[in-house]
């Protein structure tokens, strides 16, 4: 696991210093070693560079960027490919010969043999980029799911940046540091960013299951997609099916426990971190388990973990947060961000404690409820989605009245039914049936509704919001209508969520979060062989029982035993709505969300701001902690990156 930096430039444009500095601005992904080169190609300068996190073969000879004698290739890689063993024999077959056990120099040497064809052969998470000596250029790729970050921009003629990390291109000083509109309307939808947009004007993130072909005059030669979710099928999910599945869910996580270094699980007690520990300890002995405890007890499932943690008999520990520590750990957890998100902290939290625990490696659960249908809005969303005709019905003007009502206050229409609104624009009502069925999604899931983003935007931040379609780059629209063509409305959601709530929400903040403390976390349900067996059933059979995923749970029954505590879905949650009525005492705070200017620089209207905080803090309404914490979070963002309009 590592982050990566590369830089294509005119020759002698760039010295050694500015990579260095990128490289050091993502020194947290990998403390463990670190190394840049300059490669000189007949047109211009190419510059690679790494930082380590040593998982695999501890030794110097995992050192990057790594060069294949045979070739003259050069690659830089962050990430794992769990099957790396299996290719490496291949490899080896075919008179391919090695000088590590790294997975680094499997994807090299796979590269030298098939080209960009490799990555169909990967299974894991990875982003990478090869130099290809022969051709004369570059070879970026992203895994199929997005868990690992990849991000580039072309700031002047002749340039072409990327990095692991957006902080790690801005730290070249190269590409300005203007705030997007776009970037601030998308996350004021969906409380994150959502490729291929990030908050800065010409910063773009490559998108999941992509590869790119950059020349040396840093222009893109060719973008490809590789990999997408597959069509549901009229399959059975029957006790065989079943049985299969788990056999493939058992391969992914013996897979996913390769490792060099300590490795552990998170475990909260629930169906689907419960099912990870329950299969690793099948794969090993003395498997380690961490969870976190609260003294508030509606969010403590302690008492599940700890049942969990003795059937299997793993090395357990527990870390009580409280909100003390919980404020302590703010500064840093900011510090961590990428990129704003109004969800990471609590990633964040659970990484750094299990990091001090001593792991280096941790399994996660995520990914079973976008399979199974683990959250209420899928309900919601298909629920919605039925409703076309009658939005149809609707006057425009008797919806422009409502939503005119609805903006002289910033807290009105916040959640709850009164969202719905937004399905009666034309923006939703346009277009396809599976189009209508993204707008509802995203409804189920807005964070601050149409009227509600106009009042906190300012005119300074409204200019190119046409790229922007249901809250979401345009490309990502395009991105998922492809994915979801065809299939019933339970198989498209859970399409949507694995994409979206998943892929950029999820994944994103995990990656950033844990990579922020030097912890590497690996997530079994998001195996793409394992995914691409459970999508061949319906939605509608797999996501049956919504939230409380039955489907995987008899799936599972026997593994875990009739005495597991089985129980209605709980979701790991943090106290937020108590704990951030004492933001407005933290100084920190306080000097955030008072500063005009940095609201005015944010794209943000510092007024609708401050009606904003002071519903949360002074009224007796249960505003939703998430409103006022991700305006936070944005502003605390732009004010760190000196990001501005």
């Amino acid at each position: 696991m590592c982050g990566i930096v590369g830089v294509i430039c005119p020759t002698g444009a760039l010295s050694s210093r500015t990579v260095s500095t990128m490289v050091e601005a993502i020194s947290h992904r990998g403390p463990d070693d670190s190394g840049f080169e300059q490669l000189r190609s007949k047109e211009s300068d190419v510059w690679l560079g790494n930082t380590r996190l040593a998982i695999l073969d501890l030794s110097s000879s995992g050192h990057q960027p790594m060069t294949d004698p045979a070739t003259g290739n050069s690659i830089i890689y962050n990430g794992e490919v769990y099957n790396y063993r299996e290719l490496r024999d291949d490899l080896l077959k075919r008179g391919i010969r090695f000088q590590s056990d790294t997975d680094t120099e499997v994807v090299l040497k796979a590269y030298g043999v098939f080209g960009p064809a490799c990555v169909e052969r990967f299974r894991g998470m990875f982003a990478f980029c090869v130099w290809d000596s022969q051709k004369h250029e570059l070879f970026l790729c992203r895994d199929r799911a997005g868990k690992k970050p990849l991000y580039h921009c072309s700031p002047r003629p002749g340039f072409f940046l990327f990095a692991s990390e957006v902080r790690a291109l801005l730290a070249s000083e190269i590409p300005k540091r203007r705030l997007d509109p776009a970037g601030v309307e998308i996350f004021l939808t969906n409380g994150f960013l959502v490729s291929p947009r990030t908050l800065v004007t010409g910063i773009d993130g490559v998108m999941p299951g992509h590869w790119l072909r950059v020349g040396t005059e840093g222009q893109i030669l060719e973008s490809r997609r590789y990999w997408s979710l597959p069509d549901s099928k009229s399959c059975s999910n029957g006790d065989e099916s079943l049985l299969h599945d788990r056999e493939e869910l058992q391969e992914a996580v013996k897979l996913r426990m390769i490792s060099d270094v300590p490795l552990g699980a998170f475990l909260s007690g629930g169906l689907d971190s419960s099912t990870i520990c329950a299969l690793m300890s099948k794969a090993a002995k003395d498997v380690r388990t961490f969870s976190v405890t609260f003294r508030e007890t509606q969010f403590d499932e302690s008492p599940y973990s700890r049942w969990v943690a003795r059937r299997f008999e793993t090395q357990h520990t527990e870390i009580s947060l409280d909100k003390k520590a919980f404020y302590d750990l703010l500064p840093s957890a900011l510090a961590g961000m990428d990129q704003p998100t109004f969800d990471g902290v609590n990633t964040f939290c659970v990484a750094q404690a299990a990091r001090h625990s001593g792991l280096k490696v941790a399994l996660s659960g995520m990914g079973a409820d976008e399979l199974y249908g683990g959250y209420k809005f899928f309900d919601w969303a298909t629920l919605l989605s039925k409703t076309r005709f009658l939005s149809k019905l609707v006057p425009s003007s008797g919806v422009q009245f409502v939503r005119d009502h609805l903006y002289r206050s910033v807290s009105s229409g916040l959640a709850g039914v009164t969202k719905a609104m937004e399905l009666l624009g034309d923006e939703a009502v346009n277009g396809s049936d599976k189009r209508y069925l993204i707008a509802a999604y995203q409804t189920t899931q807005t964070l601050f509704p149409s009227w509600t983003r106009r009042r906190l935007r300012n005119q300074s931040s409204n200019g190119n919001l046409k790229e922007v379609e249901l809250g979401l780059p345009r490309e990502f629209l395009k991105f998922l209508l492809e994915e979801i063509e065809s299939g019933d409305s339970m198989s498209c959601i859970s399409k949507i969520a694995f994409r979206l709530f998943l892929g950029e929400r999820c994944l994103r903040d995990v990656d950033t979060m844990s990579m922020a403390v030097s912890l590497e976390v690996r997530a079994p349900f998001v195996d793409h062989a394992f995914i691409e067996n459970v999508l061949g059933v319906s939605g509608k059979k797999r996501c049956k029982g919504v939230p409380d995923k039955p489907v995987l749970a008899r799936m599972v029954r026997s593994l875990l035993g009739e005495e597991y505590p089985w129980r209605k879905k709980q979701g790991f949650i943090f106290p937020f709505q108590t704990w951030l009525r004492d933001l407005n005492q933290w100084e920190f705070f306080k000097d955030i969300a008072n500063d005009v200017q940095l609201c005015q620089a944010a794209g943000l209207e510092p007024q609708a701001v401050s009606a904003l905080f002071n519903s949360f803090f002074q009224s007796g309404r249960e505003m939703p902690w998430s409103r006022p914490w991700a305006i936070f979070v944005l502003l605390a963002w732009c004010k760190r990156n000196r990001v501005s309009l």
